[in-house]
């Protein structure tokens, strides 16, 4: 499962509307460590925050909300390696390099 999981996102670092980022394994402190969220736009051109916890999910649609969210996406894509790295990493796991 491991493996198929691997080769499965190694295969999606290849789609032109993909860009795959993952962070160092080794790193202990990043800019989402108050946990996961989404940014989407809708067709209208607004930007909306998600995050889901334990208790529950939340849709955040306060424009410095989300601005927020947006800067620690950004600074978040600083800190991971970038999609060539990533694409080595995967290769490396999957022992195909």
């Amino acid at each position: 499962m491991y493996s198929e999981q691997l080769r499965h996102l190694r295969a999606c670092t290849g789609l032109p509307d993909v860009s795959l980022q993952v962070l160092p394994l080794g790193r202990t402190s990043h800019a989402a460590l108050d946990g996961p969220f989404t940014i989407v736009e809708t067709q209208e051109h607004q930007h909306l925050g998600y995050t889901e916890t334990q208790r529950g999910s939340q849709l955040i649609s306060n424009a410095d909300e989300v601005s927020i969210m947006a800067r620690r996406y950004a600074m978040l894509r600083t800190q991971a390696l970038n999609t060539e790295q990533t694409r080595g990493l995967l290769e490396r796991l999957l022992g195909e390099t």
